[in-house]
C-alpha cells in the first residue's frame, strides 16, 4: 500500500519550509508594496497559508492511499475549485473576525491572485498524489516480482541440491548391496562412511557459499566411500594452491565432477584410474579442473549426466552466467573446468 510521501524520510519538514517561505514572501510583498502593517500582513499570510497547507496535506494523504478508479482528470480539475471556495470563505471569515472589516477592500483586491495560486497549488497536490500512488504501486509490484523470483530461485536451488544427494545415494547403496555378500567388512565400513558423509551434508544445507577448504574436506569423505568400492583402482591426485582454501564456492560442486570422472573412467574397464584435481586462483576467479582418462569410442564417455547439468543450472541461478563450466576431450582425457567468481581473493600469478 502506498504511503503519504510527506511522512516519508521527514519530507514534511520540506513541506513546512515551503509554506513558511511562501508566507514570508507574501508578508514582504504586503508590507513593502502595499504598505500594509506588519502585524496585519502576518495574520493574513498565516491564516491563509496554514489553511491551504492543511488542505494540501489532507489531499496528498488521501490520494496517496486511495486512487479513484474513474474520472481522475475531472477530480484534478474540479475538486480544487470546491476546496478553493471553501478555503477563501473560511480564511476570510477568520481574518475578519480577528482584525475587523477595515481590510475588506484589501481582501477583494487580492481575491483573483489568491484563488489562482490556491487553485494551481491544490491541483498540483492532487496530480502529484496520483503520480506518487502509481509510482509507489509500480515499485511495490516490482519488489513483489523480485521476491517471487528470489523465492523461485531458492526453491530451484534447494531442489537441485536435494536431487544431487539421492543421485549419489543410489550409487552408494547399490555398491553396499553388492559388497554385503562378498566383502561384508567393506560393506560395514562403507555404511559408516556413508553415514558420516550424509551427516556432514546436512550441516552444510543452510550455507549458500562455503570455503574451498570446507568443500575439499567434505569431498574427502566422498572419496573414502569410493575408495572402499574400487580399492587400489582409484587414485585422486590433488594440486591445490594454499591461497585457494579461503575462496568461496557453492556447496557440492566438486563432488559431481569427481563422480562423473569415476563413472566415465572406471565403469566398463578393469584398468586403474587416476583422477587429477587442481585448484588455483587466477585474477578474480577460482579455477577448478578435474581430469580423467577415457577410451575413445566407449559408450560411457559422455559426461552429460544429471550431475553436470545440475552444476550448470546452479551456477546460472547463483551467478547469472552460463560460461562457468566447460568440458572438453583432449588427448584421451576428459576435462571439466569450473570458474567461480571471487571478490576477496587475489591471484599470485601475474
Amino acid at each position: 500500500m502506498a504511503r503519504n510521501p510527506l511522512l516519508k524520510s521527514h519530507n514534511y519538514l520540506y513541506f513546512l519550509g515551503v509554506l513558511v517561505l511562501l508566507m514570508g514572501v507574501q508578508v514582504s510583498f504586503m508590507v513593502w508594496a502595499k504598505d500594509l502593517a506588519v502585524e496585519i500582513a502576518f495574520i493574513d499570510a498565516f491564516i491563509h497559508w496554514a489553511l491551504l497547507g492543511l488542505i494540501g496535506f489532507g489531499l496528498i494523504n488521501t490520494f496517496s492511499f486511495y486512487q479513484p478508479p474513474n474520472y481522475q482528470f475531472l477530480i484534478i480539475f474540479f475538486l480544487p475549485l470546491v476546496l478553493v471556495a471553501f478555503w477563501v470563505e473560511l480564511g476570510d471569515w477568520i481574518f475578519m473576525r480577528l482584525v475587523g472589516l477595515d481590510y475588506q477592500d484589501w481582501m477583494l483586491e487580492t481575491f483573483p491572485f489568491r484563488i489562482t495560486v490556491a487553485y494551481l497549488l491544490l491541483a498540483a497536490a492532487i496530480g502529484f498524489s496520483f503520480l506518487w500512488y502509481r509510482l509507489d504501486e509500480r515499485n511495490a509490484q516490482e519488489m513483489r516480482k523480485q521476491e517471487i523470483e528470489r523465492m523461485s530461485k531458492e526453491a530451484e536451488l534447494f531442489k537441485l541440491r536435494q536431487q544431487i544427494q539421492p543421485h549419489f545415494l543410489f550409487n552408494a547403496l547399490n555398491s553396499i548391496n553388492s559388497l554385503i555378500g562378498s566383502r561384508p567388512k567393506d560393506a560395514r565400513q562403507m555404511t559408516q562412511k556413508l553415514s558420516e558423509f550424509l551427516r556432514g551434508t546436512l550441516k552444510r544445507e543452510d550455507k549458500d557459499l562455503l570455503s574451498l577448504e570446507e568443500e575439499i574436506n567434505h569431498l574427502s569423505l566422498y572419496l573414502d566411500l569410493e575408495q572402499v568400492r574400487f580399492g587400489h583402482r582409484l587414485k585422486v591426485e590433488r594440486t591445490i594452491q594454499e591461497e585457494c582454501l579461503e575462496a568461496k564456492l557453492p556447496s557440492l560442486l566438486i563432488q559431481p565432477l569427481i563422480e562423473n570422472a569415476i563413472k566415465y573412467g572406471l565403469y566398463g574397464t578393469t584398468e586403474d584410474l587416476v583422477i587429477s584435481l587442481s585448484c588455483k586462483v587466477q585474477g578474480k576467479s577460482l579455477n577448478i579442473e578435474v581430469r580423467n582418462p577415457f577410451e575413445e569410442g566407449s559408450s560411457t564417455q559422455g559426461g552429460t549426466g544429471f550431475g553436470l547439468s545440475s552444476i550448470q543450472r546452479r551456477l546460472y541461478l547463483i551467478y547469472g552466467r552460463t560460461d562457468l563450466l566447460e568440458t572438453r576431450r583432449e588427448n584421451g582425457l576428459y576435462i571439466a573446468r569450473l570458474s567461480i567468481p571471487q571478490s576477496h581473493v587475489q591471484s599470485t600469478d601475474s
